[in-house]
C-alpha cells in the first residue's frame, strides 16, 4: 500500500507539472500555444492569425508561432486625460497629460500581430486622506473590438419582463467594464472613501454592489504587485478588450426575485371593516421589495466572503490546510482548541431549565498548551467559530 500511495503521489505529481507547463506556455504571447486557439472560430482566427495564407495552405500565423516569439514591452505611462465618458464626476481624480501606445517588440513575420499588443497606457493619480500618493496605470487597446466576430453561440432564458436572448444582451456590459474604469473607481475610492463608498460608486456606475467590491479588491491587489515589482501581463487585459469589448458604464443590473406565488385565501366575517381586514389579513409584499430584502443578505455574505479569503479578517488561521499544508511548529508544542460540551443535552434538562429560569449552554472555548496552561479564544478563533456555526438561511431562487 505504501508503494501504491508513492507511485500515486508522483503520477499527480507529473500531471500537475504538465499541467502548469501548458498554462504558461498559453499564457505566453509568443508561446505555441497560440497556435491551438488560430483555427477554433473566427473569433480566434481574426485575433491569432494573419491576413495571407501560406504556401502550404496554413496562415502565417500559424506558421511562424514557432519560429519567433513576441515580447511585448511594457507601456510608457506618460500622461493622459480621460475623456468625458469615463468622467463620472467633477471631483473625480487628477488624470496626465498625455498617452504613449506600447507597441509589440521583437522580429514579428510581417502580416503577423498578437491581440493585446498595441494599446494605450493612461496614468491615473489619487491622493489618500492620510496624504499618500497613489499611481496606477490603465489600458486600452488601440484596435476596438469587432462586433461581427463575438461570440453569439450558448443559451439565455430570461425570466424577467425584460426579455433578453443571447443575441439581446445588454446585461453583458456589467462584466466587461474596461480598466480604465475598474482603475478610476479604485482611485475615486482611495482619495475619499466616504464619499464613493461601495453603494455610491454601484449607484454611479449602474452595477451591483458586489462586482464594486471584487473590483476594488483586485484593483487593491494588483497595487500590492506593482508596489512590490510583479508583472500584472497589461496586454492579457488590452487582449481582453479588444476580443470582447468593454463599456464605460453598465446597465443598471440589480437582483431579480421571480418566484409564482399562490393567493392566501383566509375566512372573516362579512361585515369585517376595512381596518380590521387590514390587521388580520398578511402584508402584502411585491416583488421588488423582496428582491430589495434579499440583495441586503447577499452583499452582507459576500463582503464577510471576501473580506475572509483577502485575510482582512482573520490573517493568522491557515487557509491552505492543516493536513497537506501545516503551519511550522511553534517553540514549545501545539496548542489544542478545546470545545466544552454540556453535562446533559437532553428534553428534560432544557425543560426544567426554562423552568428554573437557566440556560443549557458550555463554557467558552479555550486553547489548552503543553505546560498546562491556558488562554481564551483570541478574534481569529472567534471568526472561525462563527463560519463553523450553521445559518437558517431561506433558498434564494
Amino acid at each position: 500500500r505504501g508503494r501504491e500511495r508513492d507511485d500515486r503521489s508522483r503520477v499527480v505529481a507529473m500531471l500537475r507539472h504538465v499541467a502548469t507547463a501548458a498554462m504558461r506556455r498559453l499564457a505566453t504571447p509568443g508561446g505555441s500555444g497560440v497556435r491551438a486557439f488560430a483555427g477554433h472560430n473566427a473569433r480566434w482566427r481574426a485575433a491569432f492569425s494573419s491576413e495571407g495564407e501560406g504556401q502550404d495552405g496554413e496562415s502565417a500565423a500559424d506558421a511562424s508561432t514557432s519560429e519567433s516569439s513576441v515580447q511585448d514591452s511594457a507601456a510608457e505611462g506618460a500622461d493622459a486625460a480621460v475623456d468625458a465618458a469615463a468622467e463620472p464626476a467633477a471631483d473625480a481624480p487628477s488624470t496626465s497629460d498625455d498617452a504613449r501606445a506600447g507597441d509589440a517588440d521583437g522580429d514579428v513575420a510581417p502580416g503577423v500581430r498578437f491581440t493585446g499588443d498595441k494599446y494605450e497606457s493612461i496614468e491615473l493619480k489619487a491622493e489618500t486622506p492620510d496624504g499618500d500618493d497613489v499611481k496606477m496605470t490603465a489600458v486600452r487597446p488601440l484596435i476596438p473590438a469587432d462586433e461581427s466576430l463575438m461570440e453569439k453561440d450558448g443559451w439565455l432564458y430570461d425570466m424577467t419582463e425584460q426579455g433578453h436572448t443571447v443575441h439581446n444582451n445588454p446585461n453583458i456590459r456589467n462584466a466587461h467594464l474596461s480598466d480604465r474604469t475598474k482603475t478610476q473607481m479604485y482611485m475615486m475610492h482611495l482619495r475619499d472613501p466616504k464619499t464613493w463608498d461601495v453603494a455610491r460608486l454601484a449607484e454611479q456606475y449602474k452595477i451591483r454592489q458586489q462586482r464594486v467590491m471584487a473590483i476594488l479588491a483586485l484593483k487593491k491587489l494588483q497595487q500590492q504587485h506593482l508596489n512590490e515589482g510583479k508583472d500584472t501581463f497589461p496586454h492579457l487585459e488590452a487582449a481582453w478588450e479588444e476580443i470582447h469589448g468593454s463599456e464605460d458604464r453598465g446597465s443598471g443590473e440589480r437582483h431579480v426575485r421571480i418566484v409564482p406565488e399562490l393567493p392566501k385565501f383566509q375566512v372573516v366575517h362579512a361585515n369585517t371593516s376595512p381596518e380590521e381586514l387590514d390587521a388580520i389579513l398578511p402584508k402584502y409584499e411585491s416583488p421588488e421589495a423582496k428582491a430589495e430584502k434579499e440583495e441586503r443578505v447577499l452583499i452582507r455574505k459576500f463582503r464577510d466572503n471576501l473580506a475572509y479569503n483577502t485575510r482582512e479578517t482573520a490573517p493568522s488561521l491557515n487557509r491552505r490546510g492543516r493536513i497537506r499544508r501545516p503551519h511550522a511548529r511553534p517553540p514549545g508544542g501545539w496548542g489544542l482548541m478545546v470545545v466544552p460540551m454540556v453535562e446533559s443535552n437532553s428534553k428534560k434538562t432544557h425543560a426544567r431549565a426554562k423552568r428554573e429560569g437557566w440556560r443549557v449552554e458550555a463554557d467558552a472555548p479555550y486553547v489548552a498548551y503543553p505546560d498546562g496552561t491556558k488562554r481564551e479564544a483570541n478574534e481569529d478563533e472567534k471568526v472561525m467559530f462563527a463560519r463553523r456555526r450553521s445559518r437558517p438561511f431561506r433558498k434564494i431562487v
